[in-house]
């Protein structure tokens, strides 16, 4: 990999699309290869953005839990086939909703949701912003909003019967609190014992020490090329206000690197934390005939809709979405990845054996400045790479 190059490309691009900040870091099995990081922590007061920045990796916390998930199933805790109902009587009369016109209308579900089912999002379970069922609850205060503190909106009803389909929704939220009753522990201790302190990630947590506070990245929102900070989540950052719902689904906050070493333990097949086996189980598509479909936004101001290139046969696995096909980017099909909602995104490529993260912090999620920006980059990292191969 020609690293002079590859830094003047992203350069190039951080500068073309004028977004607030952007961190690139690549690794592979041993060590990173490749670090940039470009803009403000805080626009207006220039503070800049660097490997000291702390950022909310949103869903790109998923894989984390539903691989803290994997060390339970090798306790003997848990299993695949587990139905979560007998872990917790709280989730034994789920229901599906439908709206009809104006009106949810429920009812039983004639397949138990189970852990697997959980793991490989074909719960049934949805995303008030993805979902217009689920906004309808939310906003007719039936259901607790997300976006607020507390685990209350762990009781939403599902949208189909589980195994059936697969859609993105709060299923790995119900891991973690799963982890938390199996262990009897926060999920910021329970992850901080029995992962982050053996790879070293001593900056990724749920619960932000005041003295961070000052390298957290400020979230901005991006929207038709005006450039503001989200008055709302600055609002909880200024006055240091944490959660007490440890979210599983989207908690956490990271560093880049940080989040490189976790990336290695896939690439290296690490079992210090989990067995090779789990891990293999998490790099393979786990839902069968079912794709990973387009779906929809209902908030636009939150995420664009979660548009997949129909080209690509896109596939899940225990906590991954997996290409089926070579990106038009040129990543190799059976790579693994996901991302987060404040523009955030990483691949893992068992090919050429690297890690990609990328970090943007705003919104919304998949506005055209990011996409552009993901895209560009990782067209110019496989040029790189096919440029040096041809060497």
């Amino acid at each position: 990999m020609n690293i002079d190059i590859l830094s003047n490309k992203i350069e190039n691009i951080f500068n073309k699309h004028k977004i607030p900040s952007l961190s690139v870091i690549i690794t592979n099995k041993n060590k990173n290869i490749f670090e940039q990081y470009h803009g403000y922590n805080h626009l207006e007061k220039q503070i800049p953005f660097n490997e000291n920045s702390i950022v909310r990796i949103a869903s790109m916390t998923k894989p984390i839990t539903s691989l803290c998930i994997f060390q339970l199933i090798e306790r003997n805790l848990i299993s695949l086939e587990t139905n979560i109902e007998d872990i917790d009587k709280r989730f034994s009369d789920i229901k599906i909703v439908q709206l009809i016109g104006d009106k949810p209308e429920y009812s039983k579900a004639n397949t138990k949701i189970k852990i697997k089912h959980l793991l490989n999002h074909t719960s049934g379970y949805g995303y008030q912003f993805l979902n217009p069922e689920i906004k309808f609850l939310v906003d007719q205060k039936i259901l607790q909003d997300i976006q607020n503190d507390g685990e209350d909106f762990l009781d939403a009803p599902i949208l189909f019967e589980p195994g059936t389909r697969w859609n993105y929704g709060i299923s790995t939220d119900l891991l973690g609190y799963i982890i938390e009753k199996l262990t009897n522990k926060k999920l910021d201790e329970y992850m901080k014992e029995n992962l982050f302190d053996q790879l070293g990630m001593k900056n990724t947590t749920f619960s932000l020490d005041e003295s961070k506070y000052n390298n957290l990245a400020y979230i901005y929102d991006y929207i038709d090329n005006n450039i503001t900070i989200n008055k709302s989540i600055a609002k909880y950052q200024d006055e240091r206000v944490g959660r007490s719902f440890h979210s599983g689904g989207g908690g956490l906050t990271s560093t880049t690197q940080d989040y490189a070493k976790f990336m290695r333990l896939f690439l290296n097949n690490d079992n210090s934390v989990i067995s090779e086996n789990s891990i293999n189980l998490m790099k393979s598509n786990q839902i069968g005939k079912l794709k990973v479909e387009t779906i929809a936004s209902v908030d636009q101001e939150l995420s664009a809709s979660l548009d997949h290139d129909d080209s690509i046969e896109n596939k899940f696995s225990y906590g991954f979405m997996i290409n089926k096909d070579n990106t038009l980017e040129g990543r190799p099909k059976g790579s693994i990845s996901w991302s987060g909602i404040f523009n955030s995104f990483f691949w893992i490529d068992f090919e050429n054996q690297i890690g990609c993260a990328i970090f943007m912090q705003m919104l919304p999620y998949m506005n055209v400045a990011s996409l552009k920006t993901f895209s560009e980059i990782e067209t110019s990292i496989y040029e790189n790479i096919k440029n040096q191969n041809s060497k």
